[in-house]
């Protein structure tokens, strides 16, 4: 008798366990009330989405050899958040971007160093250097001269037309002089 009434008290619980009251709500509704909304509604991009990596080792006429490690950096990013009519928000974080660079003039170490944002922080415009990333670094073989070398580098605000470029001269003594290339349409 016992495990009779046991029965019946537990097939009555599960009778009224059915979610009849679910059943004319929106999904939205449903995740709103247990707050996985935001979780759900909300979408991640890494761009690029695997670590990127780029190695040149380049031996110049002039004596100089210039090894460049250009790499993605997982660990800072730039994020840009928008928001679609349906409500979804999608964040975008793109990753930046340094170069390791060592530059050798008949195999004697002139200057190791990385090219990043910092390098660059001295320059005005805080906003543009919170939300740049940095394009690319070549090295300019036309400028090389007996004495010196010359990188390239671009940084560009995503999914604008905003961006700086700058010429790295490295010299033979080890000096470094840093130059920004004035180009149309680069102002903020």
């Amino acid at each position: 008798m016992n495990k009779l009434c046991v029965l019946i008290i537990l097939v009555i619980s599960l009778i009224g366990c059915d979610g009849k009251y679910r059943s004319h709500r929106s999904n939205e509704d449903v995740l709103r009330e247990a707050n996985l909304l935001e979780s759900f509604s909300e979408q991640l991009k890494y761009i690029p989405e695997q670590p990127t990596e780029i190695v040149t080792d380049t031996i110049l006429s002039n004596g100089f050899n210039i090894k460049i490690n250009y790499y993605s950096n997982e660990n800072s990013h730039v994020p840009k958040t928008k928001k679609s009519k349906n409500g979804t928000v999608t964040k975008t974080y793109h990753k930046n971007f340094e170069a390791q660079f060592q530059v050798q003039k008949n195999n004697r170490l002139i200057l190791d160093g990385i090219v990043n944002k910092e390098l660059f922080h001295e320059n005005t415009d805080n906003t543009f250097w919170q939300n740049a990333i940095m394009q690319y670094v070549w090295v300019d073989y036309s400028a090389m001269t007996e004495h010196s070398i010359q990188l390239h580098t671009s940084f560009n605000i995503p999914d604008t037309q905003i961006y700086k470029d700058f010429t790295l001269t490295i010299f033979d003594d080890g000096n470094i002089e840093i130059k920004e290339i004035s180009l149309t349409n680069s102002k903020v």
